[in-house]
This record gives structure tokens, C-alpha cells and sequence, in this order.
């Protein structure tokens, strides 16, 4: 018969004591100095621009949003992904980026494609329009 082996017992860990401290320095709140580094949001921009550029002017898409904030046309795309870009513009003298779906054959299509949006961006109204008409707010935006 085999003999049963002795399970060995664990060693209790020491838990460390802690050191007193000195009280700590005050603390000097320094300003942040800007970076000069190279944008990686240029190259996202450039590459959705590019992007516009390719598609056939008689296509159509959606526009779905148009903002002041960039950082807000980029959360929206993330959000959704998939057919969502952004492109840039001049509007009133300042940029505005706007948001828009898809690439249709058809004005038909895209009609369609407003139906199938979530609600939440049905409610901003979004409407067709046809590349040509984005490809020439780009250029005149550059």
C-alpha cells in the first residue's frame, strides 16, 4: 500500500512594518509647458480628406453632424465607426467638422440609410448630399 505523503505547511509571510515618515514637502504646482510634436490628428485629417477626394462626385453620403470641436466629430466617428468620417470646411470663417456616413450609389440609397441610423442621430435630422457638393467645401476649406 503506497504511504500517504505529508503535505508541507505554509510559511507565514512577514508583513512589513512601516517606516515613519518625515512630514512632506510642500508641494509646487508647476504650469505644464506646451509640446511641439508632430499631430497625429493632422494625418487622420489628411487621410479622411483623401479619403472624400477618391469617391466618385456622383455619389452620395449623409451628413450627419456638424461641430466647432474636433475632439467631438472624432468621439462621434469612434463611437460609431464602421461608414463614419469626418471631413473639414470653412464656415463663417471658422473650421467646422462634419460628420457624415456612408458612400451610396443612389440618392435613393442614402434616403434609405438616414431610416437605419439610431435614433439619437436621427434626432440631429442628418441629410443627403453628393460628394461633389463635399469635394468642393474641402477645396475651398484648403
Amino acid at each position: 500500500t503506497p504511504t500517504p505523503t505529508p503535505t508541507p505547511t505554509p510559511t507565514p509571510t512577514p508583513t512589513p512594518t512601516p517606516t515613519p515618515r518625515a512630514s512632506p514637502a510642500p508641494t509646487v504646482a508647476v504650469a505644464p509647458r506646451p509640446v511641439a510634436a508632430p499631430s497625429r490628428d493632422s494625418t487622420v485629417s489628411s487621410a479622411a480628406q483623401s479619403w472624400y477626394s477618391q469617391q466618385p462626385g456622383s455619389r452620395y453620403l449623409v451628413q450627419v453632424v456638424g461641430t466647432r470641436a474636433e475632439k467631438n466629430a472624432k468621439a462621434l466617428v469612434q463611437e460609431y465607426g464602421g461608414e463614419f468620417r469626418y471631413f473639414v470646411k470653412n464656415h463663417q470663417g471658422k473650421p467646422l467638422y462634419v460628420v457624415t456616413y456612408g458612400s451610396f450609389a443612389s440618392r435613393a440609397q442614402a434616403v434609405d440609410a438616414v431610416k437605419k441610423l439610431p435614433a439619437k442621430l436621427q434626432a440631429g435630422k442628418p441629410w443627403v448630399r453628393s460628394f461633389s457638393s463635399v469635394q468642393g467645401e474641402i477645396r475651398s476649406a484648403q
